[in-house]
């Protein structure tokens, strides 16, 4: 059981794309991922199963917490998402010497907070499956006015339908990426950073197939 809250928690996002609307990248803003936190504190409904036939439910007592992230994973991948959907995105997560106080470096800094609502979780021997809701509460800050210009709300769902080493983590991947999207399609951040630019169409196939399954 260790095992698997430690997955969760520390839960790694893999990118995947959509189509984009057009704008100039030269009248862009750039975008950075700033800080990640998980809040369970709101209470998880968590429900787990054991064994290849997932018998035997039970209530799954996830601890309130509210607890921030590993910010270079979060960034990795919130990155290149973001710049497959053709948003001017910056990323420190490759600069071994940046220092603390010089991390952020995009006009616009965005930070979110997860509040998993529903896990429905089966272990076995072969993996993880199972089924999930994410809600995610999004801030956007420009640095230029020094002040939170947006504030948004989303929820995203996922699944993992076969049994996988890495069910869970690949679960909560799609659940973050759902709500990333959907965060994108209420056009908050095109309102602030004028992006994205279009993507070709070969390359946003491509990276919605790798998204697409385990």
């Amino acid at each position: 059981m260790k095992t698997i809250v430690r997955s969760l928690f520390g839960a790694a996002l893999f990118a995947a794309a959509c189509g984009g609307a057009q704008a100039s990248p030269d009248s862009q803003k750039t975008v950075q991922l700033s800080k990640v936190i998980l809040d369970t504190e709101g209470g998880v409904k968590g429900k787990i199963k054991g064994g290849t036939l997932c018998v035997f439910p039970s209530k799954w007592d996830i601890a309130g917490d509210k607890k921030t992230q590993d910010y270079e994973r979060y960034d990795t991948l919130f990155s290149g998402k973001m710049k497959d959907l053709g948003f001017s995105v910056v990323t420190v997560s490759g600069d071994l010497f940046a220092a603390d106080d010089d991390k952020n470096k995009a006009d616009l800094l965005v930070g979110a907070v997860l509040r998993p609502d529903t896990i429905n979780l089966c272990s076995s021997v072969n993996g993880e499956k199972g089924n999930m809701t994410l809600a995610v509460d999004w801030q956007i800050y420009d640095r230029n006015t020094h002040e939170v210009v947006a504030k948004a709300t989303t929820t995203g769902d996922a699944s993992q339908e076969k049994f996988a080493r890495d069910g869970l983590t690949q679960m909560w991947n799609r659940a973050f990426l759902a709500n990333l999207g959907a965060l994108v399609d209420q056009g908050v951040i095109q309102k602030y950073a004028g992006g994205p630019a279009i993507v070709p169409v070969a390359a946003t196939s491509d990276a919605a197939n790798a998204g697409a399954k385990p």
